[in-house]
């Protein structure tokens, strides 16, 4: 399995439990054992509008919002 899709894999268990998941990248970098940029990448093509997604990007982190 790739790491993008053990990435997503994580984030999606995490909204399993939660309508809203706060991240912070450099953290989940850790996690990962990879840059930051490779969650970023997760982020923007994995968690998409057409989706049903919202991200709401700060400085270092962000959240993602599901719709229902």
């Amino acid at each position: 399995m790739k790491i993008s899709d053990l990435i997503e894999e994580y984030i999606n268990d995490i909204f399993e439990r939660n309508e809203v998941v706060e991240l912070n990248r450099s953290s989940l970098a850790e996690m990962f054992n990879c840059v930051p940029s490779q969650i970023n990448y997760v982020i923007s093509t994995r968690f998409i509008p057409e989706l049903g997604f919202y991200v709401e990007s700060r400085r270092g982190g962000g959240r993602i919002y599901k719709n229902k």
